[in-house]
């Protein structure tokens, strides 16, 4: 059994290796790393993703295959108890959105951008939690049965012989069932981008004129609009910078 485990292990370290010894760039500096923050790690899936179940699906001895297994679904089920929390956290506060004044302090109504962005984050919160329900379900369903691990192998794996690789003989994760696993944590963070978005639009939009002859356009409901403006800029700055921290050293996929 360890022998074989090694060899598995060492088979996956001399294809890391392969693959870096191309000549792509395996750091993503910049911009290009902020561009990888929307295409993989929280928002959409990545090498974080892919690999753990590309490894599990290929191990040659059964118990370790089963023990990677179980790895996987205690992690998937927190990561869903996790994100149905947030969720629902998001949910009340953007519901909450409602008992804010709809008329303006410049007497005007608020715009129907700062609603549709918060209407677009309660759906969507919504289906963050409905969607993280629904496959913890499904994971505790599977695993109940005789076969439980050996049917999410399956279900992770399905129409894998569609895709290819450069080793003959290698199961690969299905691109469509990884995809679905992740929605709730796409649903989330679009769910909080709405949010975000119509905070912007709420605060500036109170700092229109409603007639030309008005006063002064700084008054506090514009130093309130700049203030928040400036410490949203920062906090997004800082929390990109984090993600470009995290995902810059990843390496590509083939």
């Amino acid at each position: 059994m360890t022998s074989q485990n090694n060899s598995d292990v060492e088979a996956l370290r001399t294809e890391n290796s392969n693959s870096s010894d191309q000549p792509k760039q395996t750091k993503k500096p910049g911009f290009a790393a902020v561009l990888h923050f929307f295409g993989g790690g929280i928002y959409a899936p990545d090498a974080s993703v892919f690999d753990p179940i590309e490894f599990l699906l290929n191990v040659q001895e059964p118990s370790e295959q089963d023990r990677l297994t179980e790895k996987w679904r205690d992690n998937r089920l927190s990561e869903l108890s996790f994100v149905g929390i947030v969720s629902a956290l998001l949910a009340g506060v953007l519901t909450s959105t409602g008992s804010w004044p709809t008329i303006l302090p410049n007497g005007k109504e608020s715009p129907w951008m700062v609603r549709t962005a918060w209407y677009c984050g309660i759906i969507l919160s919504l289906f963050s939690i409905l969607t993280a329900a629904d496959q913890t379900i499904r994971l505790h369903r599977l695993s109940s049965h005789q076969h439980g691990l050996i049917n999410i192998r399956n279900l992770l794996a399905k129409n894998a012989q569609n895709h290819t690789h450069k080793r003959a003989g290698r199961r690969q994760p299905s691109r469509v069932q990884v995809y679905a696993w992740q929605m709730p944590v796409m649903f989330l963070t679009t769910a909080a981008i709405c949010m975000i978005v119509g905070m912007f639009l709420h605060v500036w939009s109170a700092t229109a004129r409603i007639r030309p002859d008005q006063e002064d356009w700084w008054n506090d409901n514009s130093k309130v609009a700049v203030t928040f403006t400036i410490i949203g800029i920062i906090s997004i700055m800082f929390f990109f910078f984090g993600q470009i921290t995290l995902y810059a050293p990843d390496t590509e996929r083939e």
